[in-house]
């Protein structure tokens, strides 16, 4: 498995898959900025399939990076490791204090932030805990 940058060229493939799995968190116009600006990072395989996403966005009204609309697209993909190895590029980049929202009915991801030394903030809109990691 390899990270990388999303590119234009993997723009198509990144909304088809996010319109297939109804995502309501993740919208075309959504990909399409997070690609312009250089933020959505992918796993892809050796073939070069995309096999799931994942976006980090500076926020300086609360001064954390937030990682934001990660999706592992296949049902194959999933339990494989695919969202440890994004957010292990992110947090390997230095990028200051980092902040997640999972929802707290996602025990996956809350595993996955927790084991690269997120710790619980709060919960709000009764489904959504804040996550973050202190540079």
């Amino acid at each position: 498995m390899e990270i990388r940058y999303a590119t234009k060229n993997d723009q198509l493939s990144i909304i088809r898959a996010i319109q297939n799995k109804h995502m309501d968190y993740n919208t075309p116009a959504d990909v399409k900025a997070d690609i312009a600006a250089h933020r959505l990072l992918i796993a892809v395989d050796d073939n070069d399939k995309i096999l799931g996403s994942l976006a980090f966005v500076y926020k300086p009204h609360r001064e954390y990076t937030a990682i934001m609309r990660g999706c592992v697209y296949s049902k194959k993909s999933k339990g494989k490791g695919v969202m440890s190895a994004l957010v292990a590029h992110i947090v390997s980049m230095n990028l200051g204090t980092l902040g997640a929202t999972p929802w707290n009915d996602n025990p996956a991801m809350v595993h996955i932030f927790v084991k690269f030394g997120f710790a619980y903030q709060y919960t709000f809109n009764e489904n959504y805990d804040f996550y973050k990691k202190c540079a």
